[in-house]
């Protein structure tokens, strides 16, 4: 049996030998461009054959074996995973106990980390990037997540999780993240999800499943953590569990199982991946499976079926979702010896390309996410909506932790932008549905229909995409403006869009609240109102590292005490939100706001609710008297910030608007 394996793993290995012992010619590789896409070739365990190709969607080209090319050594024993952050491409190769920094687009390397008797680096798994100088890596033997700093590869230090170890294994594999807690599944002979405090790098929680072996994660648009088990599949010639893999829903901020789905297939390699919006979750599970966020019973059916070669069925490896266009990658290990094959498909499920590729290919990596999602004129627009706005006006955000270099959705606004390039970025993300946050009280942003939005006296006319949940909800009032002079300008009146709290003593009109621009980096920036209140927006690095969260292009005066300032006028609704036990709740209130969990979300079967769109009426609109305005249309809107309450986990409220539409052409 030990001379069959040998003569296996021989016959895979693949490997380019040097007669002189020394490292490869370095062969040139076509600079990686952005949209492109990299896949990482396991290799056979114990061959040291694994690999890197590269894939061009434009040109339909693929280069195999690019890191061997590029460096002139090989990659390693078992490459494990690969992701990129930072202009940089990180993979751990198991095996090696290596983990490879590389230039994204040379792939040449840049930096090394490898496990030595000064750390716990044994078997590394996965890396998640905690923020710019600080990642977490895990492992499949060490008692321990390991704690780096990917930009210097230095090793700073560790998180025990001793107490997991079952059958010889610690396995800390897949890393998702929620607020300032990192999830953590631990895959062989375990039940169990880690919860990790990624500010004190410390294990505060567990949840257990009832199904073994937990294999894939991912959270999605509406903090539901996702988790597929593969049942307890045979190890080392031991059966345990059912065999059945499970998909379970967990909300991510009580930490609680909501939703447990038995999937009646006995298959050991189960995936997850999500569209680039985290509104669909893709499930590999013999075919690939599609459905949504909100769905709450498994699909009948396969959205991609597993291709059929030479009268056998193929046998899906790996899964990737491109996050621009939602194509998805699914990759065929064959027999675990030969080159591999990766199938391409776009959205609707339909094949665009196949390709060879190393052997065992498993992860995909897409190259330069951050730019695409944020809207750079690199990547391709989306088709025209004639229901969308057509221009913003003003994008002017109060300080918060999601406008300057937020980490979760990119480098939204750059150092020096002038107002023209934030309303265009603005305007971009709305294309998309991507976020634009209005940062705390008072910030805003106007933006105009190219038509007329028609008042249908008493229906809905404009709907907003916001980001709200039952227990986090960060309303921003509406207004509205008509054309009246006719110049394509919002300088006319605005009209207040009145909510359920109008009129009642937990909405305050006439307020104005002015922020105070810090002197140094990393501070917290003050404000005062004209009711004689003070406060802070608080500086969070473990949300954001820009050293400020105060925008270029927002225009300062001084005060009588020469301090620079800028003053936002508006409406104020009493803060709801509490804070205990290092959770926040902030409840919706009953109707009338943006980025509000009221009835607005669930009025209508046209749109869902959970994809968080809520639909407003024209009628609503009053006069600065509080009588009602009588609009026969509008033209432009306005959203801003209503509230002024920070909590520590989650910073500021403030609103975050994905786009408007009129409601009667969407």
């Amino acid at each position: 049996m030990l001379l069959s394996v040998l003569v296996l793993i021989a016959a895979c290995s693949g490997l380019e030998g040097n007669e002189n012992g020394g490292p490869d010619p370095v062969i040139p590789v076509d600079p990686v461009a952005d949209g492109g896409v990299l896949i990482l070739c396991e290799g056979v365990y114990n061959a040291g054959n694994s690999t890197l190709s590269y894939y061009s969607p434009t040109e339909k080209k693929v280069e195999n074996s690019v890191f061997r090319r590029v460096n002139g050594i090989p990659l390693g024993d078992t490459g494990q995973s690969i992701s990129i952050f930072d202009d940089r491409v990180y993979i751990t190769v198991e095996n090696s106990g290596v983990i490879w920094a590389l230039d994204e687009k040379t792939l040449k390397v840049k930096g090394r980390l490898t496990g030595t008797a000064a750390n716990h680096i044994i078997n590394p798994r996965y890396i998640h990037k905690v923020y710019k100088d600080k990642a977490y890596v895990t492992d499949l033997f060490s008692h321990y997540i390991n704690i780096f700093n990917p930009q210097t590869m230095e090793y700073k230090g560790s998180i025990s999780v001793e107490g997991i170890s079952q059958n010889g294994y610690s396995s800390t594999e897949e890393m998702v993240q929620y607020d300032k807690y990192v999830f953590v599944n631990c895959w062989s002979y375990s039940k169990k999800i880690l919860v990790i405090d990624s500010e004190k790098d410390q294990l505060v929680n567990t949840i257990e499943l009832d199904s073994w072996q937990p294999k894939s994660m991912v959270i999605d648009d509406l903090g539901h953590l996702w988790v597929i088990t593969d049942g307890g599949y045979k190890m080392n010639g031991e059966c345990f569990g059912d065999n059945i893999p499970h998909l379970y829903r967990i909300d991510a901020l009580s930490q609680r199982i909501e939703l447990d789905l038995p999937l009646g297939t006995d298959q050991s390699n189960v995936q997850l991946a999500l569209s680039g919006n985290k509104e669909m979750l893709y499930i590999l599970n013999n075919d690939l499976y599609r459905m949504k966020v909100t769905d709450e019973a498994f699909p009948t059916e396969p959205f991609i079926k597993a291709p059929v070669s030479n009268g056998k069925r193929d046998f899906l490896y790996g899964l990737g979702i491109n996050p621009v266009n939602d194509e998805v990658y699914v990759a065929d290990a064959i027999d675990y010896c030969q080159s591999g094959v990766v199938y391409r498909y776009n959205a609707q499920g339909q094949l665009l390309d196949q390709f060879r590729v190393g052997i065992i290919p498993n992860h995909f990596a897409f190259c330069k996410k951050t730019d695409a999602e944020i809207g750079d004129d690199t990547t391709e627009e989306l088709e025209d909506d004639p229901a969308l706005v057509s221009k913003v006006f003003e994008y002017m955000p109060a300080p918060g932790i999601m406008v300057n270099g937020y980490t979760i959705v990119g480098d939204f606004i750059w150092d020096g932008a002038t107002m023209q390039e934030a309303c265009d970025r603005a305007l971009k993300h709305f294309r998309k549905k991507y976020m634009v946050s209005l940062g705390a009280q008072g910030g805003y942003i106007v933006a105009g229909f190219d038509h007329n939005v028609i008042n249908s006296q008493g229906d809905y006319d404009l709907v907003i995409k916001g980001n709200p949940f039952n227990y986090q909800s960060e309303p921003g009032i509406i207004w509205v403006m008509k054309d009246e002079n006719g110049d394509g300008l919002p300088n006319d009146t605005w009209y207040e869009l009145k909510g359920s709290e109008y009129g009642t003593e937990n909405e305050m009109l006439n307020y104005a609240i002015t922020y105070y621009k810090p002197t140094a980096p990393e501070q917290d920036i003050e404000w005062t109102d004209n009711q004689g209140g003070s406060g802070i927006v608080p500086y969070m690095k473990t949300w954001n590292q820009h050293p400020s969260y105060w925008q270029d292009w927002v225009p300062t005066e001084r005060d009588a005490q020469g301090r620079e300032c800028h003053t936002y006028y508006g409406s104020r609704l009493k803060d709801m939100h509490t804070y205990q036990n290092g959770y926040s709740d902030e409840p919706p209130y009953p109707w009338g706001y943006a980025d509000n969990m009221g009835s607005d979300y669930f009025v209508n079967n046209k749109f869902h609710a959970s994809m968080a769109m809520g639909y407003y009426k024209i009628s609503n609109a009053v006069t600065a008297d509080g009588q009602p305005a009588n609009l026969d249309y509008i033209n432009f809107v306005k959203v801003q910030t209503a509230q002024t309450g920070y909590t520590p986990n989650l910073g500021e409220i403030s609103t975050e608007v994905y786009g408007i539409w009129d409601y009667h052409m969407k």
